[in-house]
């Protein structure tokens, strides 16, 4: 009779554990121009604000209509830098993903299928969602977890580079995906395309999506230089993008260097600039000091409304 009392009372312990931690949710969200603490029963978090609100959730991210017909998420995956919750894991690369009312684009993948799984696990995003991946360049910090979303999406379309494709191509069928090879600017959906590849090494593209804000762009690495590519981004609307957001490849840049870069920026007409990935400590120095409304931070675990 003890025995069952003490199996029961097991039960009910593990029955409990599960309910709180499946209703505890970490939520962190900003607004303009101050500091806001957020307290749960374990953690303290102290956000800087800025004109572009960034949240923090755990498990499901907010629903937003479709790009170009009005807010835009952008879901930070992955990223050197680290989730300061600690419910995601971070690695050298870089994945984001961008939601939409007709499903959700993954732009790049991060380093291993353990990580992405991982991350969007904790995210609660389902990976049958995602409609399309759009592969930035072949470098395996952004390739590298392919495998995963191939697998539990067989038959998804992959956009690479078309110069790389001979590279990409045969691994993607491998895993079950459809490689489509850009050459030119190609559309996905209403409101996102990707911009026609560019030559670093390697040949490399964006993504560009259209928020009623304005236009918002992705980038890999920036091989063929941030500067560069956000001028392809302007050629192609007519605007400067709102949001650029990504890796800068300026790692190792001195401050002067990454000064004349954020000036060409700014004088660009930009909005607001998250180097996040390859670009160094040294840009994200000089945009906080020279030119902080425009600066926005962003790491592993980010999620950025526009």
């Amino acid at each position: 009779m003890r025995r069952i009392y003490l199996v029961v009372l097991f039960l009910l312990i593990i029955l409990f554990s599960i309910a709180i931690y499946t209703i505890g949710v970490s939520l962190v969200q900003t607004s303009i121009s101050t500091t806001t603490t957020y307290s749960n029963t374990s953690k303290t978090h102290n956000i800087q604000e800025t004109n572009t609100s960034i949240i923090i959730q755990k498990f499901k991210p907010t629903t937003t209509t479709l790009a170009g017909r009005g807010n835009v998420t952008l879901i930070l995956v992955v990223d050197n830098d680290p989730d300061p919750n600690g419910l995601l894991e971070s690695a050298w690369g870089l994945s984001i993903l961008v939601e939409t009312s007709n499903g959700y684009i993954l732009f790049d993948t991060g380093p291993s299928p353990s990580i992405l799984k991982h991350n969007l696990m904790e995210l609660g995003i389902n990976p049958e969602q995602i409609v399309a991946v759009v592969i930035s360049h072949l470098h395996g910090d952004h390739t590298g977890g392919l495998p995963y979303i191939l697998k539990v999406h067989p038959g998804i379309p992959v956009y690479v580079p078309g110069k790389d494709s001979s590279y990409l191509a045969p691994e993607i069928r491998r895993y079950g995906g459809r490689p489509v090879p850009v050459y030119n600017t190609t559309r996905v959906m209403e409101g996102v395309n990707v911009l026609g590849e560019l030559y670093g090494p390697p040949w490399e593209e964006s993504l560009l999506i259209i928020s009623d804000k304005g236009p918002i762009l992705l980038v890999g690495c920036s091989h063929p230089g941030i500067v560069r590519m956000v001028q392809e981004e302007i050629n192609f609307t007519g605007r400067p993008p709102c949001l650029v957001i990504g890796g800068f490849h300026l790692l190792g840049y001195n401050y002067s260097e990454c000064e004349k870069i954020a000036e060409k920026l700014i004088d660009l007409g930009v909005g607001k600039i998250a180097p996040i990935h390859c670009s160094g400590g040294t840009i994200k120095e000089v945009l906080d000091k020279l030119y902080p409304e425009h600066y926005l931070e962003a790491h592993t675990g980010s999620i950025i409304r526009i």
